[in-house]
């Protein structure tokens, strides 16, 4: 899968009577959007297909993006951990828990490694660290 960072949001089509030439708001300053092969004419029309805020796809310039690098991160961004909370239904949870306990990790390594899998993430130098056995070995009771 292929990432992209957004480094521009002004509108690029403007009408001759519009008065508001500001952003496109479903584009975020600073975000990483998911980005969807082109079509050979698109590409080399200077476009790249975007997941954008609206959760639809749209062809957007090539240059509002550039491709995500994550060894050249910031470190004060890569060292934030962020969280995030999964509500699960108490059959899923219980079934979680079990896994846990049977392959003697945590839940959120489990949820992690699900999470890894499906989004074909790029490997951090943090991963990397977990993959190299310092991952969390303790579970949930």
């Amino acid at each position: 899968m292929n990432y992209l960072h957004c480094i521009k949001n002004q509108a690029y089509v403007r009408e001759p009577d519009a008065s508001d030439h500001g952003e496109i708001s479903d584009l975020t300053l600073g975000a990483v959007y998911k980005a969807l092969p082109t079509l050979s004419h698109e590409s080399e029309a200077g476009l790249v297909r975007i997941i954008d805020n609206s959760g639809e796809d749209y062809l957007y310039p090539a240059s509002y993006f550039q491709p995500v690098d994550w060894d050249t991160v910031p470190v004060e961004k890569a060292s934030h951990d962020t969280s995030l909370t999964v509500h699960l239904d108490p059959l899923t949870k219980a079934i979680l828990r079990a896994e846990a306990i049977a392959t003697h990790r945590s839940m959120g390594s489990l949820v992690r490694q699900w999470i890894k899998e499906r989004l074909e993430l790029p490997a951090s130098p943090r991963s990397m660290a977990h993959e190299m056995g310092n991952e969390d070995r303790t579970y949930q009771r």
